[in-house]
């Protein structure tokens, strides 16, 4: 399926991007990464071929000259989605209508699969703005002739905002916070394993299948926490907040630099983040992804008090 054939990765030199261009290229395929920083990105990527990939920079929402970058693509796959909502960038602007123009754009370029990576919680009646714009981006996409959406659920790795964070916390402080009590459950999945199922959809014949991607472990946020300072070898307090009270901490935090906390956030944690029997990917593709304890082995070598190295 490779021969010559070339793929748009709309945020492609991302945190999940980073990982599923470099299994591409290793597979022989051409490659655009386009985002709006791409050419400032310092990732490395490893081509077997001259001219293998292109850093282009380009906006999704505009229309244009998206339009005239995706010409001559057989395959397009858009990673792009917000944590935070801004004035310049927001989650409907971004989730919806940009996905909007992305259908179109790929409707009359004859675009051959257009696979979009949605969040599972995409839900119209959420009270999250994420989630809800997540699901009016999916239902533009399923107006597209033949598209996957994939779902998965929180996503680590080496530099991921989610793990890497609470362990950097636990080092410096003598507790952790425990949102909503710590109750909400997750099935956390590793990057490269998403990269590999995006993969597997894209080779495969699947055609108008939404599908929720995520580990074989299922832990609340409370164990997840547990685990990171089983891992680091630290003993940490875990302080339960209701969510009414993390909703208000968070209107503050989220108006410092990296808004470390949001309360559409805090909406989200309310809702658990796994997979849905409906949609379990497990249906179409068969792959055994990487056991949640062993990747945050791996993750965590260096915050440990002894060091070490992982092979």
């Amino acid at each position: 399926m490779n021969e010559k054939k070339l793929i748009s990765i709309i945020g492609g030199n991302g945190f999940l991007g980073s990982y599923l261009v470099n299994e591409l290229l290793n597979k022989g395929y051409y490659i655009k990464i386009i985002s709006r920083t791409a050419t400032l990105s310092r990732k490395k990527f490893t081509a077997n071929k001259p001219g293998q990939y292109k850093f282009i920079n380009c906006d999704i929402k505009n229309y244009e000259l998206l339009k005239e970058l995706l010409r001559g693509t057989d395959y397009v796959i858009n990673l792009v989605g917000l944590l935070v909502n801004n004035k310049n960038n927001t989650f409907k602007d971004v989730h919806n209508l940009a996905v909007g123009n992305l259908v179109k754009i790929s409707e009359e370029l004859k675009i051959k699969k257009l696979i979009h990576i949605s969040a599972i919680g995409a839900q119209k009646n959420s009270k999250s703005s994420y989630a809800k714009t997540k699901y009016h981006g999916e239902e533009k996409v399923k107006k597209f002739s033949n598209y996957c959406i994939i779902r998965p659920s929180i996503i680590i790795g080496d530099e991921d905002n989610f793990i890497n964070f609470f362990a950097k916390t636990a080092k410096i402080s003598p507790f952790l916070p425990l949102i909503g009590g710590g109750k909400t459950l997750f099935q956390p999945i590793w990057v490269k394993d998403v990269a590999n199922i995006i993969i597997k959809v894209l080779e495969s014949n699947l055609k108008s299948k939404t599908l929720e991607v995520g580990g074989e472990d299922i832990l609340s946020f409370k164990e997840i926490l547990e685990e990171i300072l089983k891992e680091l070898q630290l003993k940490r307090k875990l302080i339960s907040i209701p969510f009414s009270i993390s909703k208000k901490l968070a209107f503050f935090l989220e108006k410092l630099p990296g808004s470390v906390l949001t309360r559409d956030q805090v909406e989200m944690l309310k809702v658990n983040n796994i997979i849905n029997i409906e949609h379990d990917y497990r249906k179409k593709i068969k792959y055994l992804p990487f056991p949640f304890k062993k990747i945050l082995k791996k993750q965590l070598i260096f915050l440990k008090k002894e060091g070490g190295h992982f092979s």
